[in-house]
């Protein structure tokens, strides 16, 4: 649907929750998968290490790119099938330097405020214990080893994670429940399934602020830079604090 150039969302996606399931069902499948092929994997990585990156980072980044293929690869494969385009998912580049704009400054903004909240959550509950990515930065000498990691939590990540949850999840869960309550399920859905107890409720809260971004500009690339600009702001956040507890 076109309003005048802005390319606006359909408000009754054409795919269902069978293909929303199925995106997940196809990655849980290919982790499963991948366990049988783990020694395999192992000596890719081993293979690999003559680049100067060390065996977790390349791990980091593989698996990444693993993840982030199939997600795009079944988001695209099942709404196409359904006979969906781009734009139906919010791929559209409509008042794309005004969006990007907005994402940047939008996820600085969210971050430093999630972050506020972090500290306030650990200040009540404790530290979190420490996540694997930072351990994984703390040991980082040079600029030079953030590159891999950069590109995997930065790019791949988010491109993959907003074109299926805010691009293929929320726009189901918001004609069938409100918008509202569509950024709000989508958002735990999101905080769930990055499988963190401690940051469950920062996780969420993004994921509503990016619906929330989403549902404004009608753009993924909006939310696709917010989400970006916040994963780096906390890689530089756990690079710090890496340093700092050596």
């Amino acid at each position: 649907m076109q309003t005048g150039s802005f390319s606006v969302p359909p408000g009754q996606p054409k795919w269902t929750q069978w293909d929303i399931a199925a995106v997940m069902g196809i990655l849980l499948g290919m982790i499963l998968v991948s366990r049988v092929f783990r020694d395999t994997f192992r000596r890719v990585i081993s293979a690999l290490v003559v680049t100067g990156n060390d065996p977790a980072t390349l791990a980091l980044f593989l698996g990444t790119v693993v993840q982030a293929t199939i997600i795009i690869s079944a988001v695209l494969l099942l709404t196409r099938r359904r006979g969906a385009t781009g734009a139906d998912l919010g791929l559209v580049w409509d008042h794309s330097r005004r969006n990007i704009w907005i994402g940047l400054l939008g996820g600085l903004f969210s971050g430093i405020i999630i972050w506020i909240i972090t500290i306030f959550i650990s200040f009540v509950f404790g530290p979190p214990p420490p996540q694997d990515v930072e351990r994984l930065l703390g040991g980082f000498k040079t600029g030079r080893d953030l590159l891999l990691p950069f590109i995997a939590i930065s790019v791949l990540a988010p491109v993959s994670e907003e074109l299926y949850f805010r691009g293929m999840v929320f726009p189901a869960l918001k004609a069938r429940f409100g918008s509202l309550p569509g950024m709000v399920m989508s958002a735990l859905f999101f905080g769930v399934l990055h499988l963190d107890l401690y940051r469950l409720f920062p996780i969420t809260a993004l994921g509503i602020i990016l619906a929330y971004f989403y549902e404004k500009t009608h753009s993924l690339v909006t939310s696709i830079v917010a989400h970006s600009t916040w994963n780096t702001f906390m890689l530089l956040i756990l690079l710090i604090a890496g340093k700092s507890i050596q």
